[in-house]
């Protein structure tokens, strides 16, 4: 398989530059704890929940790049999906 439980509780993003909206770090940090129970067997994430995932933003203060973290949901729904189909 690809992610592991544990790839994603250790993932790390980089902060949105000054000037730009960053997605809140609580709730990003929250959400990759749920999807890293459920590669670990013991949560029930969906591909679509992931693709469905809407963060709040701020702008100027703190929050994650929101391209970063994007393309990291985007493997995470990936590997999701193909568990689903195979199992």
């Amino acid at each position: 398989m690809g992610l592991t439980a544990d790839e994603v509780r250790d993932k790390r993003f980089s902060r949105a530059r000054l000037g730009r909206r960053g997605y809140s770090e609580v709730e990003v940090i929250g959400f990759l704890a749920e999807v890293a129970n459920t590669l670990d067997g013991q949560g029930e994430v969906s591909a679509a929940q992931v693709h469905n995932i809407a963060f709040s933003t701020s702008l100027g203060v703190g929050g994650f790049d929101e391209e970063e973290v994007d393309t990291y949901l985007d493997l995470i729904e990936d590997e999701l999906a193909a568990r689903a189909e195979t199992g």
